[in-house]
C-alpha cells in the first residue's frame, strides 16, 4: 500500500500527522495500525469518509480515524455502558464522532444515525461475529469493510475458525484480503472486503 502523506512507518511503528508533530498509532491497541504494519494493501479512508464502526470500545481507533476523516463522521457502535461513557468523552472533544448505544445484531436500531456509511469497520468479540459483519454489511451496502475476527471470541482450533470464516466470506462477497496480526493482537487477523 502506498501510505497516504499523513500515515508513515517508522523503526516498526506507525504514525500519524496531527498538524505539525507525528503522532504513534500503537498497533497493540489498534488492529488497523496492526492490519497497516502487517503490510495490508488497502486505505479506503479519506477526509470526507463516513464510518459505521461496530465494537468501538473505549475508542482508541475511532479517536486516530477522527483525524483522519476530519469532514466525515464515525458512528461508534459499542454495547458496553462502560465504553460508552468514553466514547461520548470523546465525541465532545471531537465533533464528527456520534456514539451509540446498541447491539451490533440489530442494524436497524442505529440506522437513522449510520445513515448511508462508506465503510463498515468490526471489532467486537462475539461468537457471532462473522454473521454480525455480513447483516450490517447487506443492511448498509458499504463500498467495503474491515473485519477483525477474533479467535478466542468462537469456540474451536483457530486454523478451523479461519478457514471456517474464509468459507463464509467466499460465500458472501467475492474477494477479500487477509492479513494475520497476530504479531500485535494475539489470534486476531483481519479481512478486508470490497
Amino acid at each position: 500500500m502506498n501510505l497516504p502523506n499523513y500515515l508513515r512507518k517508522k523503526r516498526g511503528k506507525l504514525e500519524l500527522k496531527k498538524g505539525k508533530k507525528w503522532i504513534t498509532w500503537n498497533p497493540y491497541h489498534s488492529k488497523l495500525a496492526a492490519y497497516v504494519l502487517g503490510n495490508g494493501k488497502n486505505w479506503p479512508f479519506a477526509r470526507e469518509s463516513k464510518i459505521l464502526y461496530l465494537g468501538a470500545a473505549e475508542g482508541n481507533t475511532v479517536n486516530f480515524l477522527s483525524n483522519v476523516c476530519i469532514q466525515g463522521r464515525i458512528i461508534a457502535v459499542d454495547i458496553s455502558r462502560m465504553s460508552m461513557i468514553e466514547l461520548v468523552k470523546l465525541a465532545e472533544e471531537r465533533k464528527n464522532i456520534i456514539p451509540f448505544l446498541g447491539d451490533a445484531h440489530f442494524p436497524e436500531k442505529y440506522k437513522n444515525y449510520a445513515g448511508s456509511p462508506d465503510i463498515l469497520y468490526q471489532d467486537i468479540a462475539q461468537s457471532d461475529q462473522v454473521n454480525i459483519f455480513i447483516r450490517n454489511h447487506t443492511y448498509f451496502k458499504p463500498k467495503c469493510g474491515f473485519l477483525m475476527i477474533k479467535s478466542h471470541s468462537i469456540s474451536g482450533k483457530e486454523s478451523e475458525i479461519y478457514l471456517e470464516t474464509e468459507k463464509i466470506l467466499t460465500e458472501n462477497f467475492n474477494s477479500f484480503e487477509i492479513v494475520n496480526i497476530s504479531k500485535w493482537a494475539k489470534g486476531h487477523k483481519v479481512y478486508y472486503i470490497e
